[in-house]
């Protein structure tokens, strides 16, 4: 991370030196987090098929268990963002990260599919607590004008969360095996490799959650530190001892246009994105005829390709548009129709451009959307309030494409998918279109 360039008022090279400190500690803080949440994210859809071997459950038992993380996790969003700017987001994310460990390790000692469903669910609601909160503690720590260039490279967190996490799990199942020990009572107990999936996930969690929170601290004013705006000569300090309620906060922040044109474009854009992360393999194999590994590994660029576009909307954000999100997200999602149809007609051999071109013109906007436009159009005050609303209407989105796509390719096939996907990537081009002139507030 490359600090931004800051000056306070007094110009006092001792606060300039423990700006620079702590704000690198809170880039890679919630950085680590956040990225950290992927250890225990992904350990179901890797053990999965384990786990159907050992107990003999079908698929659809597990296409409820699924759900019913998408459920937690979007109830979670609209619940935890209030709450994120209400309560030190520090504690919040701490929560998060606890309840995420111990359902994890829950989730590995159980044996009844209601319980694991529970667990599952619950720990969709646990690390629905990640979101709101880190974004909150970047906006504390980072002003308007220079969020799209310090969102940049944090924008990398959740892609390779997910690629670190997928792998530790993946290296977790091949190299493990069954474990006859003893118990307390004397009991002889076997360990099958699946449980040590979400063991080893619960425990690499443990680790990366305490340094995280060693490195984070919620606000400059939490180590002495004036407040950001402040300290960039902006704006008048952010009144943390507001005595309003958690419910009038959020009414304050639902009464904003742009916060409800932000959400319904992110429920199209996580649409689109869960749509390939769903179903992008299915496609190349049974459409295209590609063996399943190739097809696996071809889909892997849809996340590694699209972490540059994430990076180059939230630069070009600062650096062209002047702080204004919308006009990069438009232009980005015009983009994304254009590659939706070069992706349907490709052959063969351009199909990995293709679906690298679909990464870069989805993650582009769906992080500008939920991470930096959420903060400037919530407010400090409302960042996670409009985070946690925002990325809740996404995580609908991103629930529905699984059931939607599956109902359209059965009944109307894979062309008519992406009509669907075409159509809603112009309707969320021209509604977030209508916050073109439109820059957030401190």
């Amino acid at each position: 991370m490359t600090d931004s360039t800051v000056t306070s008022q007094d110009a006092n090279p001792e606060v300039d030196r423990r700006y620079r400190k702590w704000r690198i500690r809170a880039f890679w803080g919630t950085w680590l987090a956040y990225a950290g949440f992927y250890l225990c994210r992904k350990t179901l859809t890797i053990a999965q098929p384990e786990l159907m071997k050992e107990f003999g459950w079908g698929a659809s038992l597990f296409g409820v268990m699924l759900t019913g993380y998408h459920v937690g996790y979007a109830t979670g969003q609209f619940i935890n963002g209030p709450l994120s700017d209400k309560w030190p987001a520090r504690k919040i994310l701490a929560l998060g990260l606890t309840a995420t460990v111990l359902l994890n390790v829950a989730f590995g000692f159980s044996t009844s599919v209601f319980l694991m469903g529970l667990f599952w669910t619950l720990n969709g609601y646990a690390q629905s607590a990640g979101w709101p909160a880190v974004i909150k503690g970047m906006s504390n720590w980072f002003s308007l004008r220079e969020r799209g260039k310090i969102m940049a490279p944090w924008g990398s967190c959740y892609t390779i969360g997910d690629v670190v996490g997928t792998g530790l799990a993946a290296f977790v199942i091949g190299h493990s095996a069954k474990v006859v020990a003893t118990n307390p009572a004397g009991q002889s107990v076997t360990y099958s490799e699946w449980q040590w999936v979400f063991w080893v996930g619960a425990a690499a969690l443990t680790l990366v959650g305490v340094l995280a929170m060693m490195m984070f601290r919620d606000k400059p004013q939490d180590v002495g530190l004036p407040d950001i705006e402040v300290y960039h000569q902006i704006a008048e300090p952010v009144d943390e001892k507001s005595s309003s309620s958690i419910w009038r906060n959020t009414a304050e922040i639902m009464r904003q246009g742009p916060i409800w044109v932000l959400a319904f474009s992110y429920f199209g854009i996580k649409f689109i994105r869960y749509t390939f992360m769903f179903w992008a393999v299915t496609f190349l194999t049974i459409e295209r005829g590609m063996a399943t590994d190739i097809a696996g590994y071809i889909s892997t660029l849809f996340a590694l390709v699209g972490l540059l576009g994430t990076m180059a909307a939230s630069y070009l954000s600062d650096k062209v548009f002047a702080s204004r999100r919308a006009p990069i997200c438009t232009i980005m999602l015009l983009g994304l129709m254009a590659s939706l149809i070069f992706f349907w007609r490709a052959p063969n051999s351009l199909l990995p451009l293709a679906i690298g071109l679909v990464g870069f013109m989805t993650y582009g906007p769906d992080f500008v959307v939920s991470a930096v436009a959420v903060m400037d159009f919530g407010s400090r005050k409302g960042a996670a309030t409009a985070a946690g609303f925002v990325n809740g209407m996404g995580s609908i989105g991103q629930a529905l494409s699984g059931v939607v796509v599956g109902w359209v390719v059965a009944g109307l096939g894979w062309q008519s998918v992406f009509y669907l996907l075409t159509g809603i990537a112009l309707f969320c081009s021209l509604l977030i279109a209508t916050l073109w002139n439109r820059v957030g507030t401190h």
